[in-house]
């Protein structure tokens, strides 16, 4: 394989360079705001948090970071938890992989992959009344730290019918979160293609100072090899069940390169890896939610030989004017592509399937027009959607606010995951 470094690669540095310079402020910003949240809620809101601190600062509920109760960003601006159906693991491992039952199971999946374990541990065991198999906190080569975080659910605890796997998206405070996302740096694999050089790092498939040399580090826990190693134990434990790759955003892409890399393998029967052949076959569906491009034109006509061929197991959701999933760019410039048909979204929730989604490439000067007439008509609707569509679909004041922050930066507001739910539940 090789890897570029034409001017691309530079202006993607240039790019990251960029962002890392405020990484650190954003860290210590995003921190301060969910303690800040976190603290409100846990004690009654604002008035009653104030209340408190300065006549009984003793009785004030400060809730630990690692707690059940604790909830990132993300979860409070969509703090929904349940299925949209009562648990039933024999509904979920007897439908079919394009059922609203599955695609919100996989929706939800990918909204609690942003949380801590032990939050993660309650909503899959207590609410859900599943099975929870394992969360990970894997070393990710490109930000030098463990950081590719994923876990693993099974429908029932013994012969389970369905086993999940979800991988975390893209924090709103972590700016190496989003320096992959923003990354067009690529390597090309034999008979794959070029494929997005800052996931392969996230897997722990490569480090891009030492392409040619790279070989896997033992002492580290990397994405690829140990949950693949996990799947494989877990799928010979639960012979019936099926499996399901999900993730929202980075975690999007993060799946989309796992169930790549399994295919890959198998096809190029390569014994370094964990015998990804029994977990290939045991693939039902890929569902991803604001999913980045992940390879080339090479990459998209093997995954979607692979995935679609000769039934549809591949679902990319897109929600309307979501700028995540407009990059890395699809031009003669950048190279990269998506693959398969789009379950596209318009605004109101109305599903087509589609070749690709609208305005593929949001630098498109009708996109920057149409998405903030848009992104006004969404942050309108956002106040009615209770009186619509019952109390589940209110939202909160932290949605309402990245509504109006999205009148300016109208991709951002429509990569929420409030969205994405909204679309599984009512498209």
């Amino acid at each position: 394989g090789s890897v570029n470094f034409d001017w691309r690669a530079r202006f993607s540095l240039f790019m990251l360079r960029s962002v890392r310079s405020v990484s650190q402020p954003l860290k210590h910003f995003g921190r301060w705001v969910e303690k800040a949240i976190n603290l409100c809620a846990s004690n009654g809101g604002i008035l009653r948090t104030l209340y408190t601190l300065s006549m009984d600062p003793q009785g004030l509920v400060d809730p630990s970071e690692d707690s059940e109760s604790y909830l990132t960003f993300n979860g409070h601006m969509e703090p929904r938890i349940s299925l949209l159906q009562a648990p039933s693991s024999q509904r979920l491992c007897l439908s079919c992989p394009d059922s609203k039952v599955v695609a919100d199971v996989c929706a939800m999946a990918s909204k609690v992959a942003y949380e801590n374990p032990k939050f993660i541990e309650f909503v899959v065991n207590q609410n859900w009344k599943m099975h929870l198999l394992g969360t990970y906190n894997c070393w990710n080569e490109f930000q030098k730290k463990n950081s590719t975080q994923a876990f693993i659910f099974a429908d029932r605890e013994t012969d389970a019918g369905a086993i999940v796997l979800a991988f975390r998206g893209t924090e709103a405070f972590n700016a190496y979160d989003w320096c992959t996302d923003l990354d067009f740096s690529w390597y090309e694999l034999p008979q794959l293609g070029r494929v997005h050089l800052g996931f392969l790092e996230a897997l722990g498939l490569g480090d891009r100072n030492r392409m040619q040399s790279f070989q896997s580090d033992e002492t580290k826990l990397l994405a690829y090899d140990h949950i693949s190693a996990e799947l494989v134990t877990i799928l010979r434990n639960h012979r019936n069940a099926k499996l399901y790759i999900t993730g929202h955003s980075l975690g999007g892409a993060l799946a989309t390169l796992f169930t790549a890399m399994l295919f890959y393998n198998r096809e190029e029967n390569r014994v370094f890896y964990n015998t990804e052949d029994d977990v290939a076959r045991r693939l039902a569906a890929l569902y991803t939610f604001g999913q980045p491009r992940v390879g080339d034109k090479s990459f998209a006509s093997f995954m979607d030989t692979s995935l679609n061929k000769p039934t549809m197991r591949y679902f990319r959701v897109v929600y309307n004017n979501d700028m995540v999933a407009r990059v890395p760019f699809d031009n003669s410039l950048f190279g990269f592509k998506h693959f398969g048909n789009c379950c596209y979204f318009t605004y109101n929730y109305t599903l087509q399937i589609l070749p690709d989604e609208p305005f593929p490439n949001f630098l498109s000067p009708v996109y920057m027009v149409l998405s903030r007439l848009y992104a006004l008509f969404e942050l309108v609707q956002s106040f009615f959607m209770s009186y619509r569509y019952g109390g589940e679909f209110s939202e909160t004041r932290l949605s309402t606010v990245a509504r109006i922050a999205g009148l300016l930066v109208p991709g951002i507001a429509g990569h929420s995951l409030v969205n994405y739910i909204n679309c599984v539940r009512l498209g």
